[in-house]
């Protein structure tokens, strides 16, 4: 199991600066801080096809789209060299746990693919 923070939305991710789009400022702060995380707690690499199921705990009540939390934690993965590229998942299950903490957070499994 590996603990992250929860990311920020995908819809957030990207700004346009000068007519070219950028990460923004939390989304790096955000890979910085999972890419660091991933790494202290010594998650395995998987060389090929790989299954991920992320439990996801809001940071608050308010209503959010659990799909945009897949992209952040997939690319988080990849470049903590737990996945060589996320176009090798096979399987993808994501569901909300009934607790609210505040800041959120996100565990993840991720196990070699049969």
């Amino acid at each position: 199991m590996i603990i992250l923070p929860y990311p920020p939305s995908v819809n957030r991710n990207l700004r346009t600066v000068g007519g070219r789009p950028i990460l923004s400022a939390p989304y790096r702060a955000w890979r910085t801080e999972a890419e660091a995380a991933i790494k202290a707690q010594g998650a395995q690499p998987i060389a090929g096809r790989y299954d991920l199921t992320i439990w996801a705990t809001a940071p608050d009540k308010r209503r959010r789209d659990l799909d945009n939390l897949i992209k952040p934690i997939s690319d988080a993965l990849v470049r903590a060299g737990v996945v060589v590229d996320d176009s090798l998942m096979r399987a993808l299950s994501i569901r909300w746990t009934e607790k609210i903490q505040p800041g959120g957070r996100v565990v993840l499994k991720v196990e070699e693919s049969a």
